[in-house]
């Protein structure tokens, strides 16, 4: 089985990180921006690699919450 890929989306300096896997890859100044761009790379992946991902919020010192699955 292969391993799913993680987009997780950050809380950071006034705005919104985004990690893919364990890189940090783009700042966003709002949420929404965010979340669009991590699902759309998340289901790109998939889509056209057959790469299992996952977008997730990081809740700041409580468990993440997964809002989108693709795979």
């Amino acid at each position: 089985m292969q391993q799913r890929l993680m987009f997780t989306i950050v809380s950071a300096q006034s705005g919104w990180q985004l990690y893919e896997g364990d890189q940090g890859r783009q700042w966003f100044a709002t949420r929404g921006d965010a979340m669009e761009t991590a699902d759309l790379m998340a289901a790109s992946l998939h889509a056209h690699h057959g790469i299992p991902t996952a977008v997730v919020m990081d809740m700041a010192g409580c468990e993440s919450v997964m809002l989108m699955c693709h795979g």
